[in-house]
């Protein structure tokens, strides 16, 4: 039986359990799902017969994916990405042990041992994703619209799955069925041959999604824009392809979203509401009193950071990254003074921990518009296209301009025609920062894929109190893993 602890505990045989946390989750996320929850049974066949059970399924994925912020939630990657990297800064580094590790790149695979991890929690997702995939597969009992649209999703959701993986692990298993036996022995396969597995799924996926939103029964459109759709779809597919190099098919791909009129860029203070216009894919919390795990763990209060539940805040490189001019800056981080010293925070979220409450007002944001004319400005820099890609990147800076002060004449200019395609990928990743800090743990992928991050990260270690390597740019397999599956091996520099 010890064989079957590691991925076959997440992805084999537990089927009871599989139905019974659907049932858990669903009353946890009854607001977003009115819908009766699935019958407990020992097999998930009974789950796919009926379109309302089968719905119920993906309510559980998407309240997975949200909660457990500090217990492998793969939103929490909004924080240890950043924490990682150098965007975010801890107040007490002895505090939190979890916190520290990831704040100071010191992962050791005997730690993540003791707590899910992002691993666990994206195998534990593939499992049912799997099964969804299975099961909906010329599926006969489900009304064609439900089994379409629910296949759709499960494709698109296992491609996210994975581009999480693949750039935490590198190399990782590639599960794509659910008998325990074989997934007990999985060995790690090529992050290139999983990345050909997320364009096949994303290529699946976009064949059965379209650009409509819908409820929690799938045949109702709605203005939440809580489930994945065609173009989060192809908002993925531009991230793949930019990170694969592919930037043809990365241009090609954010076009679609870009085009699409039911996409827009709004104001600052607009943009992280729920269901806003840049709004590709967001998740709805359910957790009561909390709308997003951001407001609750970035908003400091008046008193400033107190070692316990706020215990980070902005760091220096960052505050002192914007350009003269940028609004950004003003309307998407504030600061408290303590002790003398002022302490900056993000203010993307604004809304706090409302205890009694359940009114949402925002959601978390995993795919918005912005990116996508960021991805499409860098595409278009690599295969020539300098002047496209500045007219991308200037349209996203018009709207984040402040207004002209006394002070401030020109406040984040527009980038000039004509510079060269080595200025403007400097431009462009200065850009990314800017935009997309605190979100997803882009400013981490960023410096791994354009090759800064030793650069960087030798630097900023320093005001850590921490060194740095080049192995840690990829994150330990927990220890147990390699110890139930031998096909399995660690990362380079890491010990088990």
């Amino acid at each position: 039986m010890d064989k079957k602890k590691g991925l076959i505990k997440l992805l084999g045989g537990h089927l009871l359990m599989l139905v019974i946390s659907i049932v858990l989750l669903f009353g946890a996320c009854k607001k977003l799902a009115e819908v009766d929850a699935p019958d407990t049974s020992t097999s998930t066949d009974n789950v796919y017969k009926d379109n309302s059970t089968a719905s119920a399924v993906f309510i559980g994925l998407y309240a997975r994916i949200s909660q457990k912020f500090f217990n492998g939630g793969l939103a929490s990657f909004s924080v240890f990405g950043d924490l990682s990297a150098d965007n975010l800064t801890l107040y007490d580094v002895n505090s939190s042990r979890h916190s520290t590790r990831y704040y100071t790149n010191d992962l050791d695979p005997k730690y993540l041992d003791e707590g899910q991890t992002y691993w666990h929690t994206c195998y534990d997702l593939l499992y049912t994703i799997n099964d969804a995939i299975i099961k909906l597969s010329a599926n006969e009992h489900l009304d064609k619209s439900v089994s379409t649209r629910l296949l759709g999703e499960a494709y698109f959701l296992r491609s996210f799955c994975y581009f999480y993986l693949v750039n935490f692990y590198g190399d990782v298993p590639l599960i794509l069925t659910t008998d325990p036996e074989t997934n007990a022995k999985a060995a790690r396969t090529p992050a290139s041959i999983i990345y050909d597995q997320m364009i096949t799924d994303l290529s699946e996926a976009e064949r059965l999604l379209t650009i409509d939103y819908v409820g929690a029964d799938v045949t109702q459109f709605t203005i939440e824009r809580v489930r994945p759709n065609l173009g989060a779809v192809n908002a993925l597919q531009a991230r793949i392809f930019l990170n694969q190099r592919d930037y043809n098919s990365a241009e090609a791909a954010a076009t679609k979203v870009i085009s699409n009129s039911i996409y827009s860029l709004t104001t600052l203070e607009n943009t992280f509401l729920k269901n806003s216009s840049e709004t590709i894919w967001g998740l709805q919390s359910v957790t009561y009193g909390i709308n997003t795990f951001a407001g609750r763990y970035l908003l400091l209060p008046e008193s400033g950071p107190d070692g316990g539940d706020y215990n980070l805040f902005l760091s220096n490189s960052l505050i002192h990254h914007f350009e003269p001019g940028d609004q950004r800056k003003i309307s998407w981080i504030d600061s408290v003074k303590k002790g003398g010293s002022y302490y900056h925070y993000p203010t993307k979220y604004k809304i706090p921990v409302i205890p009694g409450s359940a009114n949402i007002g925002e959601y978390d944001i995993v795919l918005r518009l912005s990116e996508q004319f960021l991805i499409r400005a860098e595409a278009r820099n690599e295969i020539g296209n300098t002047n496209g890609a500045i007219e991308d990147v200037n349209t996203l800076r018009s709207k984040r301009r402040a207004p002209v002060t006394d002070d401030i004449t020109q406040p984040l200019p527009p980038i000039r025609q004509n510079i060269s395609k080595v200025l403007l990928r400097q431009i462009l990743l200065n850009e990314r920062r800017s935009e997309l800090f605190t979100e997803w743990g882009h400013r981490w992928f960023d410096m791994k894929r354009t090759n800064i991050i030793d650069s960087v990260m030798s630097k900023h270690a320093l005001g850590k109190g921490a060194s740095w390597k080049s192995y840690k740019s990829i994150f330990p397999i927990p220890s147990r893993e390699i110890l139930y599956n031998k096909s399995i091996t660690q990362n380079p520099g890491y010990l088990n």
